[in-house]
């Protein structure tokens, strides 16, 4: 394998492109003692040290690291690694390593989420912001499944209620007192851009 280039990416930090087209970030006092160079051959054992032993571990030091900060999803946390200048391998490696521990769960964020955002934003909403975090609608069907049950072991407040409750909400913040029918057609358009359950906002206004 040849060093086709060594540039740049930091203060500190540079990227090297191998002529496999594969490239990684290291220090500049790691590649002063690997010795790499421009236009070298690297050899077989200083590609394994790298691939093998630097990179893994300092990915996954990373990963714990980010975690220590705030929560992630695994699609995130891959992402904010592979930003990082990690070869995809050794970011998998890294997110692998922290799932082992429970440090990363997508079903757990996702109820988190939930928890969090309903009473502020509709079920289709939060389903699509999961989805853009990388989370798939099964696991969000799923988290709500899960704290359905929880709920209703418990007697608390169902997502429904939740909903109905972020309804009454809005249309009183919004200034609806049960006008005409042009302020009622504007307010059940506001409501189903947001993907709230019509019959149910329609049920709401009727009661207001």
């Amino acid at each position: 394998m040849l060093v086709l280039s060594i540039t740049e990416v930091s203060k500190q930090r540079l990227r090297i492109l191998l002529d496999t087209e594969e490239s990684f970030v290291l220090y500049k006092g790691e590649i002063r003692l690997l010795k790499l160079k421009e236009g070298q051959e690297i050899s077989e054992s200083t590609y394994n040290s790298i691939v093998k032993g630097i990179l893994p571990k300092r990915a996954k030091m990373r990963a714990m690291n980010l975690l220590q900060e705030r929560n992630y999803t695994e699609y995130n946390l891959e992402k904010k690694l592979l930003d990082g200048g990690y070869p995809e391998y050794v970011a998998e490696e890294a997110l692998e390593y922290v799932k082992s521990f429970g440090y990363v769960d997508d079903l757990k964020y996702a109820q988190m989420y939930i928890k969090e955002k309903e009473g502020q934003r509709t079920r289709p909403e939060i389903m699509q912001k999961l989805l853009s975090k990388g989370i798939s609608t099964r696991i969000t069907e799923e988290a709500y499944r899960i704290l359905g049950e929880e709920r209703e072991e418990y007697g608390e407040a169902t997502s429904s209620d939740l909903e109905e409750e972020l309804i009454r909400k809005t249309l009183r913040k919004r200034g609806f007192t049960g006008g005409d029918y042009e302020e009622k057609q504007k307010m059940l358009a506001y409501f189903y851009r947001r993907g709230f359950d019509i019959n149910k906002v329609r049920r709401i206004m009727d009661e207001i």
